[in-house]
């Protein structure tokens, strides 16, 4: 009788110590989040941090015939720069 209880008991703790010592599945992330806002701004994404910004944001840039959008003027400075060196 003893040995069944010692099974058990042992099973038991087999399947806690196992479950503590998986690692937790991880979620995926999430895609990026392209489209309207709460408030109906459409979102476009900064070419150079990938921040998504609101398209009325101050800091734009045509190039090329397409228009880029900044979340700051860091940003549109860096990108003015990445196009420097490319001319070159």
């Amino acid at each position: 009788m003893r040995l069944i209880i010692y099974a058990i008991l042992a099973f038991i703790i087999y399947y806690l110590v196992r479950g503590f010592s998986k690692e937790s599945p991880k979620r995926p992330d999430p895609p990026p989040f392209e489209g309207n806002t709460s408030s109906g701004k459409e979102l476009k994404r900064d070419p150079v941090c990938g921040t998504y910004i609101p398209e009325d944001t101050p800091y734009r840039l045509k190039y090329k015939g397409q228009p880029h959008y900044f979340c700051s003027e860091e940003c549109l400075k860096t990108f003015q720069k990445q196009i420097a060196e490319k001319k070159e």
